[in-house]
């Protein structure tokens, strides 16, 4: 029979070891629990769910401010054209002003020097462009000439051979006559400048020669008118 020393026997050898295992799992199991929770799943097991924020792909930005086209930059005022215009020269009665007749253009120019300080529209002869050689043609005359009457013609009449009669303010207000006798040599006269009962022939072949213009722009031209201001007339 073997012998044992005291405190050596199996079974308390057996029971040891029993207690050590049931130690050494509860251990374990206090490892795991801590683990599960600090999140960890395991070597290899996927974490927690972490939100992540949403970034726009690297080529997307942020778009451009609207571009004009064209078309639309051509109807925004321009700052030069929005200026107000200049006001026109006062005119000033006792000055040497001349006056300028375009009949192509039906257009007169009141002129201080060389510059034009009024441009009015005006009627011409219905012969239209080319020199008047007699009287009746309807031609208003082509050269300088110079005025060498201003009347009052708010009372007159005429008749223009239209079926109308008599028209009473026929001329406007005043009749500003020109001095032909250099061209004409005495065949024709009468010819000059003067308003109407017609606005609407302003900037046509309409008269029997002489030259309207509106009686409003007439009475500015008269404002400034003097005996022997020279009037060039060309076609």
């Amino acid at each position: 029979m073997a012998k044992y020393q005291a405190g050596k026997s199996p079974r308390n050898h057996k029971h040891r070891s029993l207690l050590l295992g049931v130690c050494s799992l509860v251990f374990l199991g206090v490892l795991l629990t801590g683990c599960f929770a600090l999140g960890y799943h395991g070597v290899g097991a996927p974490g927690p769910t972490v939100p992540v924020k949403s970034e726009a792909p690297k080529d997307a930005q942020t778009p451009p401010e609207k571009q004009q086209s064209p078309v639309e930059s051509l109807q925004q005022p321009k700052e030069e054209e929005s200026a107000q215009p200049a006001a026109e020269q006062a005119l000033e009665p006792g000055k040497k002003y001349s006056v300028l007749i375009d009949k192509s253009d039906h257009k007169l120019y009141l002129k201080d020097g060389d510059t034009v300080v009024r441009t009015w529209g005006c009627a011409i002869g219905k012969g239209g462009l080319g020199q008047k050689q007699r009287r009746g043609d309807n031609m208003t005359p082509t050269g300088t000439f110079t005025i060498d009457e201003i009347d009052d013609a708010s009372g007159w009449t005429h008749d223009f051979g239209d079926g109308n009669g008599e028209i009473q303010g026929a001329y406007g207000p005043w009749f500003l006559s020109l001095d032909t006798e250099a061209l004409s040599h005495g065949n024709w006269d009468g010819i000059g400048i003067h308003g109407t009962h017609d606005p609407n022939s302003i900037g046509t072949d309409a008269s029997e020669g002489c030259v309207r213009l509106d009686n409003i722009n007439l009475q500015q031209l008269k404002q400034v008118a003097y005996i022997g201001m020279p009037v060039t007339i060309q076609d």
